[in-house]
């Protein structure tokens, strides 16, 4: 039996499944936030995290271990299910204007991936109205370190004085022993109103004071810059931690889904409306992390 115009979106349809996983493949490589946040694989809608910012620091064994269990303080994190779907005319089908629906099946994978970047950015911006595992916010001026207050945000603009007091804050960091974390700022995360003066802080080789000295930040921090940051906030990190200021949370058990309304010819869609919807699913979301790794600057108090 020859084939005939109608039955190519059945034809049509796994090779836009393998277009698909390829650009999500490509996408994800390309994106910088997989290695902005701790990526948590769940097979639960609501995800508990108990206290995690640091285990316990080594001793002498002298006597018999020391355990400490888990904290009582702990967020959940409810995945939400997203969606985006695009409609293709039949009759472009039927012109064979295929490359033209490639380029917009790939565009629904680069929206999966930017729209999980946004989801992460924006815990990071909305941090000091996001209650965090220790009682106060992600951002907050009251954090209690080793029984003292400790704050991980200011109102500074972004200058060398203010990424320099961020730095020492971060380095400073201490768990409930008093002992050193060792946190270790090395990305500072920005948007646009604030790219050039990062660039120029921490990618020029010499200070701005003085083209003879050495600038400390450039071996020191990496640039990110997201457009999802649409202020003058900028953020200090330590990514270098398995637990850090964010976290995604995706299910393992439900993958991210490319599929189409109805694959057959005789669909209601295609009677009706003369179109085929194709769409992306996916479950996921972001929340707070571990404080003591994360600093911002140009938060109103």
């Amino acid at each position: 039996m020859a084939l005939t115009k109608s039955d190519i979106p059945d034809l049509l349809l796994p090779g836009l499944k393998a277009e698909f996983a390829l650009a999500y493949r490509n996408e994800q490589h390309a994106d910088v936030i997989s290695q902005l946040a701790t990526v948590i694989q769940t097979t639960q809608p609501i995800q508990r995290y108990p206290l995690l910012d640091n285990a316990p620091a080594m001793r002498e064994f002298v006597d018999e271990r020391r355990a400490v269990g888990l904290s009582s303080q702990a967020i959940s994190i409810e995945d939400k299910v997203f969606e985006s779907t695009i409609a293709v005319e039949r009759k472009a089908l039927e012109d064979d204007q295929l490359d033209l629906i490639r380029l917009r099946i790939r565009d629904l994978a680069n929206r999966v991936v930017h729209h999980r970047h946004e989801l992460v950015v924006g815990t990071l911006t909305k941090g000091n109205t996001l209650q965090g595992y220790d009682g106060t916010t992600l951002l907050a001026t009251d954090h209690v370190e080793a029984g003292n207050e400790a704050s991980n945000m200011s109102s500074d603009a972004l200058d060398s004085a203010g990424l320099k007091s961020a730095c020492s804050a971060m380095i400073s960091r201490r768990d409930n022993e008093g002992v050193p974390l060792g946190i270790s700022p090395n990305v500072l995360l920005v948007g646009p109103q604030n790219m050039w003066t990062a660039i120029e802080l921490v990618e020029s080789k010499g200070t701005a004071v003085s083209s003879g000295q050495v600038n400390v930040f450039n071996t020191m921090l990496k640039v990110v810059v997201s457009p999802f940051i649409t202020d003058d906030k900028w953020f200090l990190l330590d990514t270098t931690r398995a637990m850090r200021s964010v976290i995604l949370q995706q299910r393992s058990d439900v993958p991210v889904e490319f599929s189409s309304l109805e694959s057959v010819r005789g669909s209601d869609s295609a009677f009706f409306s003369d179109r085929f919807y194709y769409g992306v699913r996916a479950r996921y979301n972001a929340g707070p992390g571990v404080w003591q790794t994360v600093y911002a600057g140009g938060i109103a108090s």
